[in-house]
């Protein structure tokens, strides 16, 4: 068990509520407790039990608040270490008063996310699952919280262990035919050897893929609605987002600034950015808004361009061909069909600019139902199985974890392969488990424990 300090912190909002609740951990939390609680039973007595009693100032010897206290024992308990929680009335000055106490007694105030890097420096969980309480917290839509639990499970870190127990018994093989320079092995051997490196690198490179997925799920989907003034490119934002977000006028260059909003569909998070419409003009704040939008066109993962269909085709050909090469993935968006039916006809982008074409009117709502379901399956076939989603990876550090093993892999199979000093595939192949001993935290560094728990709140 890590030798600390005792740490305390609030474990609830710090805000006025129906309670409020104060966690404490570490070697003095049992005489803490006994210290500034009296129960009808001393909660030590009564591991995991609810015990009604009161708090005591340990200054003054005052009673600060009646409340509930429960005690932990190590190593059964969230941080592996003693643990005690208060349960008390959720007053703001209640709180700083048992924390005043508390740190009068010798305890200490605990850092963002010392509770949960207590638990996996002791042993009680892994990095990822460390970083998935970090995302469980802060999920955003149904999708996001579904892989945080999945990866809190410890699903994805047993199919990252999973990819390096092969690879420890190649490199012990190597490693033994390194120690025995007399002992010729086989070109059977080597074969095999390349062929257990290529199926490892496989399984690395089907996780890599799943990254796009997982960090929209995570991160959000951004769409970008983006075109000429006065299409109706608020009018759609006002749609998508079900309420009246952007303002909506006959007068054209209404939205000067870039209005971003979310929204959940279908249990996924959408983040959706209106831009002032791309035009000749030579109004300066109007200008700046158009720069904007422009420059807003590399953020998004979609780009709708939205088009009037009462407009000459003519008068919006040359701003889409501008987003081609800028935007990672246009659709194209012809709004007021009301006024012109015969847009479909029109009005139409080539597949090599445009992915897909849809027709709608704010004013009706017609063809809004089918633009939603295209941006959720849109979402969905993001690159990956869903039915995998404890193997999913949502976090940017895993993933340049898994680059590295991957191209480890592929220089180790290149020298298997060729023939090369074993000596040079060992040394790829410990490369590789470092990277993938990294992601779980078997193989990291303090920088990256405190730029990883620097991210949490305090009291978790």
């Amino acid at each position: 068990m890590l030798e600390a300090s005792t740490i305390a912190a609030l474990a609830t909002a710090p805000a006025p509520a129906g309670i409020a609740i104060i966690r404490v951990s570490g070697p003095k939390t049992r005489t803490a407790l006994k210290a500034l609680f009296k129960g009808s039973i001393d909660p030590t007595l009564d591991p995991r039990h609810l015990v009604f009693g009161e708090i005591y100032d340990h200054e003054t010897g005052n009673v600060i608040d009646k409340a509930l206290a429960v005690f932990m024992p190590n190593p059964h308990s969230y941080t592996g270490e003693d643990v005690a929680e208060f349960q008390f009335h959720g007053s703001p000055v209640l709180v700083q008063s048992i924390l005043r106490s508390l740190f009068a007694f010798g305890v200490s105030p605990a850092e963002p996310g010392e509770f949960t890097k207590r638990a996996f420096l002791n042993g009680k969980i892994d990095l990822v699952q460390a970083e998935s309480v970090c995302d469980l917290i802060n999920a955003t839509s149904d999708q996001a919280l579904k892989l945080a639990g999945e990866h809190l499970k410890g699903r994805f870190s047993a199919a990252v262990n999973q990819i390096g127990e092969p690879l420890r018994n190649v490199l012990a093989e190597i490693e033994a035919t390194i120690d025995f320079p007399d002992e010729d092995i086989q070109p059977q051997k080597i074969d095999q050897i390349a062929q257990t490196l290529s199926n490892a690198r496989g399984q690395v490179s089907a996780l890599l893929k799943t990254y796009n997925y997982g960090h929209v799920v995570r991160e959000g989907f951004r769409v970008l609605l983006c075109g000429r003034p006065n299409v109706g490119k608020s009018s759609l934002l006002n749609l998508l987002l079900g309420k009246e977000r952007a303002i909506v006028t006959e007068i054209s260059g209404t939205t000067r600034d870039l209005i971003e909003e979310e929204a959940i569909l279908g249990g996924y998070r959408f983040i959706f950015c209106d831009s002032a419409g791309i035009t000749e003009t030579s109004d300066a704040v109007e200008q700046k808004g158009i720069e904007l939008a422009r420059s807003r066109i590399p953020w998004a993962d979609l780009v709708l361009f939205v088009c009037d269909a009462a407009d000459d085709p003519k008068s919006w050909q040359a701003t889409i061909s501008e987003l081609q090469g800028k935007a990672k993935k246009i659709w194209m968006v012809t709004n007021k069909i009301d006024l012109n039916p015969k847009a479909f006809t029109t009005h139409f982008c080539d597949s090599s600019i445009c992915a897909q074409n849809f027709y709608l009117s704010a004013k009706t709502h017609d063809g809004l139902e089918a633009l939603t379901e295209a941006l959720l399956e849109e979402v969905k076939m993001s690159g990956t199985d869903r039915a995998q989603a404890s193997h999913i990876v949502t976090n940017e550090r895993h993933r340049a974890c898994l680059l590295s093993a991957e191209d480890a892999l592929g220089r180790a199979i290149d020298a298997t392969k060729r023939r090369m000093p074993l000596e040079i595939a060992s040394a790829e192949v410990r490369i590789a488990l470092h990277s993938l001993e990294e992601i779980v935290g078997k193989t990291v560094t303090e920088d990256i424990l405190g730029r990883i728990f620097s991210r949490f709140c305090i009291g978790k």
